[in-house]
């Protein structure tokens, strides 16, 4: 039997004695067993309330459920004002929501706030970095019906009728059609689930305090078209109005719902009493009944959060996982909501979420990169005298004409210039804040491409590896073993629907962490691997893989204020197989490097065992690519093969030659330190590496480093003969 085929006959509560005898053996800390005394047992255990509502139907849930905290419900409206059961209410109301049980916190007289109020309440989050979406919610209950407990399956029928006729005189944004859960298609049901569009039968707690009782009978959502107004019949409540929208602008999201309550007001009565305000089926959540949150990105807090929940105890909020109470957070991301609902305006309630949510952006930002504002990065690059790239084709003209697009992953020209104005040595002074930059932004991109590449055009050729029989044909530098240290090849790759780390959001970085982990996972044979995330991997482990030249780090400030480093170290890891031969980063600075790499210089059988895996991962990943360009990368000069081939080799005669550089770029060879660009050569070793990446195909790229240093080796050799 299903969750929701259990609830679907008429719900009736076990009899009073045995739910009492439950509670009392049990070992519940509740606030039901702390205020149900014996002598309000005994004179409540055969009253009903004016609308045929029982102490069994608002113990149910509590006596079978030690762990709740509540542990009551209300059977139906009548009952917090009913001279016999207002007593035991008024104390676990005033104990839930003030922490004192003899408290007298009256609620007062609903106020959403003036028109001025609303409008002021303006765009949480205007930059669009930090909060994901936006919503405020309230419940509400049909004066003179019972509550789900105490309804009877023609109740269910004539508040859906009720509602209906008062949802479909709304007009304009509001306007839309009411979708009854009877007869829904499984499919259009779990989408909308899916969607956090529709709610279910599936909590248990809730299920024996009668909540469910005759489901799906009288049961539904209504919505307009934009999905942006949404109305819960008979979820929990008998109405549950929510306005939502993606991104931070509260304003809009609240004037929306105030808008709807006020109009629904006219058409239909909700049930309210003095000093309590709206009454709910949970005393939880009567007063305001209003619960306005948003979801935010909020990573940086998250690794240690005792700020953020500094915040939320200061403004009275209730931080949960973006699936509800007890939920886990992924991504950093926070459900942020008021946690009063009662003894305060509606008004009162949504700026206290509002200036709660400002402070908990305020100090995400201080910790989160951000580009510069694009006229201040402006005002700065076109007085330098850098000498970049960037800086060369980043006219005024150029600038005018780019200043104010985005692509449709976000990305912006500050995202992109950001590093090349702060460091004006740069030599290129652009990264491309997403695939889709190179087409956004192409006015300045392809410039910097061709200059770059030395290319006349872009016109990068079909990617091709070689045949069998040319793979094959990749001899070993050093079969004697003299000279050649080790042998390297890598690869980047781009997922085609992430942007690259500046535009990244935290979820980004995690959802493409579990893209590449699962295709990763399917490899099998010597390519076969664990996958180790940096955000769980001890520092002793952290230090002796970068010192194995396995594992990437956060060292470059060039990269770091490109935003490369973003919610270090979310979503990285590094996958390697068993013989450590094959290695994949994740998100170091392109979203996938495949390397695979072995001692001495054997490069046919590393150049294959790459493009194997490369040919498997293609399989499961669809990555960024662009006709002319080649695959695309974070860095423009990393584009085309993406290839680097590479060997550490002892050259200490040719390399104190004071040709040494020109003999290389004549073979198109970049002669590196073994630690990377910029870095010293040891005892005479040094790593050499293919220089072309556009323009030729990955066999021709790999050729070329062979033929190259090959031609290198030949004149150590020679040197080293006539000492």
């Amino acid at each position: 039997m299903s969750d929701e085929d259990q609830w679907r006959k008429q719900w009736e509560s076990k009899p009073v004695d045995e739910l009492w005898q439950s509670l009392q053996k049990g070992n519940s800390k509740s606030l039901l067993k702390k205020h149900l005394t014996e002598e309000r047992y005994k004179k409540l255990k055969d009253k009903k309330t004016s609308l045929g509502g029982t102490l069994a139907q608002c113990i149910s849930s509590g006596a079978l459920h030690a762990g709740s905290k509540v542990g009551i419900y209300a059977c139906d409206p009548a009952v917090y004002t009913d001279p016999d059961y207002c007593d035991l209410f008024k104390l676990v109301i005033q104990d839930y929501h003030t922490g004192n049980a003899s408290g007298n916190v009256k609620h007062p007289e609903p106020s959403f706030g003036t028109d001025a109020q609303i409008d002021s309440l303006g765009d949480l989050d205007p930059t669009g970095y930090f909060v994901k979406s936006t919503r405020v919610r309230v419940a509400r209950s049909h004066k003179g019906m019972p509550f789900p407990p105490s309804a009877r399956k023609e109740d269910f029928e004539k508040m859906e009728k009720l509602a209906c006729e008062g949802l479909y005189t709304m007009t304009g944004e509001l306007a839309g059609t009411y979708y009854p859960l009877r007869g829904m298609d499984k499919a259009t049901q779990n989408k909308m689930i899916e969607d956090h569009f529709l709610f279910r039968a599936d909590d248990a707690v809730l299920g024996d305090a009668g909540g469910y009782s005759c489901w799906d009978t009288g049961r539904g959502i209504f919505h307009n078209k934009d999905k942006t107004f949404l109305t819960w019949l008979n979820e929990e409540d008998h109405f549950r109005f929510i306005s939502m929208q993606m991104g931070g602008n509260l304003g809009q999201v609240y004037k929306r719902l105030v808008t709807a309550i006020k109009h629904i007001e006219t058409k239909m009565q909700f049930a309210k009493a003095d000093g309590l305000g709206y009454l709910t089926f949970c005393p939880t959540n009567l007063g305001t009944t209003m619960r306005a949150s948003v979801h935010v990105r909020v990573p940086m807090l998250s690794k240690d959060p005792k700020v953020l929940n500094e915040i939320c105890a200061k403004y009275n909020l209730q931080p949960r996982g973006v699936h509800g109470e007890h939920s886990e957070s992924k991504g950093g991301v926070y459900d942020i909501s008021n946690k009063r609902r009662l003894g305060l305006t509606e008004w009162e309630a949504v700026t206290e979420m509002k200036n709660g949510v400002l402070e908990i952006i305020k100090e995400e930002a201080k910790l989160t990169w951000t580009p510069k504002p694009l006229d201040e990065l402006w005002n700065t690059i076109s007085k330098s005298d850098s000498q970049s790239l960037m800086k060369k084709f980043l006219t005024q003209d150029v600038y005018n004409k780019l200043k104010d697009k985005k692509t449709s992953l976000g990305g912006t020209l500050a995202h992109c210039i950001n590093s090349g104005c702060i460091h004006l040595g740069s030599k290129v002074g652009i990264y491309a804040c997403d695939p889709e930059a190179y087409t956004v932004f192409e006015d300045i991109f392809n410039n910097v491409i061709k200059a770059y590449h030395k290319v006349d055009k872009i016109d990068h050729p079909k990617p091709t590896f070689g045949t069998e029989a040319e793979m094959k044909a990749l001899e070993n530098i050093d079969p004697e073993g003299k000279m050649v240290v080790s042998t390297r090849i890598r690869v980047a790759r781009s997922h085609a629907k992430y942007p690259f780390p500046p535009a990244c959001n935290s979820e980004d970085f995690e959802n493409m962490q579990d893209d590449t982990v699962a295709a990763l996972n399917t490899l099998t044979g010597e390519l076969a691997g664990t996958y180790f995330p940096l955000a769980k991997m001890d520092e002793a482990t952290q230090k002796q893989l970068v010192a194995d030249h396995f594992l990437f780090r956060d060292d470059d400030d060039v990269l770091r204020d490109a935003g490369g480093y973003k919610y270090w170290d979310a979503g990285r890891g590094i996958f390697h197989n068993k013989d450590k031969t094959f290695l994949t980063w994740v998100n170091e600075e392109d979203h996938l490097r495949l390397i695979s790499m072995q001692k001495g210089g054997d490069l046919g059988t590393v150049y294959r065992r790459l493009v194997k895996a490369i040919n498997e991962l293609e399989k499961k990943l669809t990555f960024a690519k662009r006709d002319g360009y080649g695959y695309l990368t974070f860095c423009p000069s990393n584009l085309g093969t993406t290839l680097r081939a590479s060997v550490h080799m002892a050259i200490p005669n040719v390399s104190k030659q004071p040709n040494f550089k020109e003999f290389c770029e004549k073979y198109s060879i970049q002669p590196r330190g073994i630690h990377g660009e910029h870095s010293e050569s040891e005892g005479g070793v040094y790593d050499l590496s293919n220089k072309r990446r556009l323009g030729l195909t990955e066999y021709q790229a790999v050729r070329e480093m062979l033929d190259g240093v090959l031609a290198i080796k030949k004149w150590e050799e020679e040197l080293a003969a006539k000492k």
